[in-house]
């Protein structure tokens, strides 16, 4: 029997030296991937972007900034580009005078502008 407790003891210390070299291989490890993640995070922190970069990160920017990129065509004036300007109502002026009287105003809530101001004035 002792033979055999012979032939066992160099496998054993062949796991038991696997062992010990795991444990140990493991902190180093961990310590060399949080040096690592160190080292690369003081790196960004430490680089200034371009200014290229910097306005592309941006959440918010100068209305003036903002007019270059966007250029909105106002709708009230016509400069000879974009949509004209809206054509005024022609039958304002009539609104405002049936709107005056508190009677046609009552009458156009329930039957409309147009025939309450043709009931009152005559034709629209």
């Amino acid at each position: 029997m002792v033979p055999e407790a012979g032939r066992n003891r160099p496998a054993e210390s062949v796991q038991q030296t696997q062992r010990s070299l795991r444990h140990t291989m493991r902190p180093l490890l961990l310590l060399a991937l949080l040096a690592l993640a160190a080292l690369c995070l003081t790196g960004q922190a430490d680089a200034k972007p371009s200014s290229v970069e910097s306005r592309r990160g941006a959440a918010f920017v100068s209305k003036q900034e903002g007019s270059k990129v966007v250029k909105r065509l106002r709708r009230y004036l016509d400069h000879g580009l974009g949509a004209p300007a809206p054509y005024p109502d022609p039958l304002e002026p009539k609104r405002e005078v049936c709107e005056l009287n508190p009677d046609c105003d009552e009458l156009a809530d329930h039957i409309g502008f147009q025939e309450a101001y043709r009931r009152f004035y005559g034709t629209a």
